[in-house]
């Protein structure tokens, strides 16, 4: 018997986050970031509750919330997922992909009009980037690829340099800006 090829994800359906406020969530990425609300549900456990809904980030793509109440989250859960577990707010974030570095000098602006002051923007070299926090603490990011034969590399040296020895990686060079005021 012929066995079947291996399926394989084709692209991000959603990518899920929790809020304490869903109404500042929703401000945030309906009228500053500008993405439609796609669907809501509601369901009830026992004498608690929780919401799950989605925010289109465009091809099909979704990025959604939990809002929780008495489903067995802990009082006092943090939203943040980077700093709420000890950690840099960039080590765990999202990011949103621009075409063109118009596109993100664009999206600059927008945000400022639209009341983001606290952006970051860094050239990584392969990409650049600007960067803000949500209201749930986590990290949004606009990136542009601006060299793709400078992001890609065989699965060889990708495997090589993820287990480089810690005393072999070299300081870290990138250019890192404020654009608007920091918070």
């Amino acid at each position: 018997m012929a066995s079947s090829p291996p399926v394989r994800s084709k692209s991000v359906h959603h990518v899920a986050f929790t809020t304490r406020d869903p109404e500042a969530t929703y401000e945030f990425y309906t009228r500053k970031l500008g993405m439609r609300l796609l669907h809501t549900e509601n369901h009830r456990q026992g004498e608690g509750f929780f919401r799950h809904f989605f925010f289109g980030m465009g091809e099909g793509e979704a990025i959604a919330f939990f809002h929780l109440e008495g489903v067995g989250e802990d009082p006092g859960f943090k939203t943040e997922i980077s700093t709420g577990l000890g950690l840099p707010p960039w080590a765990n974030h999202i990011a949103f992909r621009l075409d063109t570095l118009e596109e993100l000098e664009t999206m600059t602006k927008q945000l400022h009009e639209r009341g983001i002051e606290h952006l970051i923007r860094i050239d990584h070299g392969w990409c650049t980037s600007i960067y803000t926090l949500d209201p749930n603490g986590i990290m949004v990011e606009f990136c542009v690829t601006t060299d793709p034969e400078g992001f890609e590399q065989t699965e060889e040296e990708a495997l090589r340099l993820l287990r480089l020895p810690p005393s072999e990686i070299p300081e870290e060079e990138r250019k890192e800006e404020s654009v608007g005021k920091m918070v």
